[in-house]
């Protein structure tokens, strides 16, 4: 299921707004002036998808809308019984709003399926005493990370974050897992939570890097640190999962070759000439990206027809080469994107990916007491930079296919040149995650030449 569009009646008992999703581009700039509730839409819509109704309970509206690929559309309200608050989620065919003669009640009664969400009040206390207990535990566990020696400063900063985080939810009211008080998915019906399952939507806020005055502690860990370890983990991952294929086809090995020098080969030397090419190729841009794999035979020597003999070994040895390095393709695209779009942004500092470190920053025009370019902590860059960076790890490492990504203020702390390549550089990432992304910004240098991308949100005329 994708959504084509998203409606709200009555905002803040004021506004009706209806944002119809760009099919072709994949990406829709939402534009409005301060108040109109840009943000809250977004933060409405990632909210519902990812289950998190109580944020529901302090919005004013008559109805959110959801029109879908399906021939369906939903309709969210909120209704009060017996004390209780409940969201409705009422399921219709297309075919009711081709019918204007029919009333909003006629309309209601029409709805295919529905949905009955309770909203609880407030957390209680008894969740909330359980809650401030694990965040003690957590506490301890932290003290006892940063006097363990053997822990490396990467992984106890990391496990710091992940408390400090969840300490700014119990301080300001959050919603995630545990706040989530609303009845469970077995209370709802199965058209509704396989319909959640499908639809995957993420928000990337306006506020992307941890400080430590917002934690209002000591320490923290910086948010580029973080995408560093999950980049580490996704290489160590496709470096196992070669290593298994390479195990498996080495042991292999031998009897594959036999059968293949008994079976003969149409292959011209010709094509095993272009076919060692491209694997050089391939091995080439892997390297570059920081993924380390073996390059030694790299720039092989072409083989003439003096050489046929070696036609059935090297096409079972390319064959088998390009099986091993088969996990790094997915990944290998989206490291030079990103190294692609950091790089031509930042100024006297190139990015830089090991597989050992993660994300190395080194200056290029500054040198040590060796003579080498100097390294460039994280914690260095500029708020501009961090942001950047961190808006477009989470663009191109952390959506899959089908997401739908909403983004709030992408200008943030950005140049105007910046801001003037964010949408081409947009149109890059949607085309290799092929995911749906809803921009809202007040920016027209976000928006640039893209005017045909942009949704204009208006107030009481």
């Amino acid at each position: 299921m994708k959504i084509l569009s998203i409606e709200v009646g009555n905002l803040f008992g004021i506004f009706n707004h209806r944002i119809s999703l760009m099919s072709e581009s994949n990406i829709t700039i939402v534009i409005g002036e301060n108040g109109l509730g840009k943000t809250i839409i977004l933060e409405a819509i990632d909210s519902f998808f990812n289950k998190r109704f109580n944020y529901f309970k302090s919005i004013e509206f008559d109805f959110f809308t959801i029109t879908f690929d399906n021939d369906e559309f939903w309709r969210i309200d909120k209704k009060v019984e017996s004390g209780n608050i409940y969201l409705n989620v009422n399921k219709f065919d297309q075919s009711i709003k081709k019918k204007p003669d029919l009333g909003s009640r006629a309309k209601n009664n029409a709805a295919n399926k529905t949905a009955k969400i309770k909203i609880d009040e407030n957390v209680s206390s008894r969740k909330r005493a359980a809650y401030e207990r694990k965040h003690i535990e957590e506490l301890e566990l932290i003290n006892y990370l940063n006097h363990e020696k053997n822990r490396d400063y990467e992984s106890v900063q990391l496990e710091m974050e992940l408390m400090n985080l969840r300490r700014l939810e119990l301080k300001y009211g959050k919603h995630l897992g545990f706040f989530n008080s609303n009845e469970s998915d077995d209370s709802q019906p199965k058209w509704f939570t396989d319909a959640l399952e499908k639809i995957n939507v993420r928000l990337i806020e306006t506020q992307r890097i941890i400080t430590a005055k917002e934690i209002g502690g000591d320490s923290y860990v910086n948010s580029v640190q973080k995408c560093s370890a999950e980049l580490l983990k996704m290489i160590t991952d496709a470096v196992k999962l070669s290593s298994d294929i390479t195990s498996g086809l080495d042991s292999t090995y031998p009897n594959r070759l036999i059968n293949k020098l008994k079976q003969g080969t149409r292959d011209t030397f010709e094509e095993l000439n272009i076919a060692l090419k491209t694997l050089d190729d391939r091995r080439k841009v892997l390297s570059s990206v920081g993924l380390g794999v073996d390059t030694k035979d790299s720039d092989i020597l072409q083989i003439d027809d003096t050489q046929s003999d070696l036609i059935k070994l090297l096409k079972l040895y390319i064959d088998d080469s390009h099986e091993k390095i088969k996990p790094f393709d997915e990944l290998s695209i989206k490291l030079k994107l990103f190294q692609d779009i950091i790089n031509k942004r930042f100024k006297h500092k190139i990015l830089q990916i090991n597989r050992v470190s993660g994300l190395n920053f080194k200056s290029t025009v500054k040198k040590d007491k060796k003579n080498n370019f100097e390294v460039i902590p994280a914690s260095k860059l500029s708020s501009g930079e961090q942001n950047e960076l961190i808006l477009f790890y989470k663009l191109i490492f952390n959506s899959h296919k089908g997401d739908m990504i909403l983004i709030d203020e992408p200008e943030l702390s950005l140049h105007i040149s910046w801001q003037n390549e964010f949408i081409a550089d947009l149109k890059e990432v949607t085309e290799i995650n092929d995911v749906t992304v809803i921009i809202a910004t007040h920016s027209p240098d976000i928006i640039n030449d893209n005017w045909g991308l942009k949704v204009e949100l208006r107030g009481v005329e």
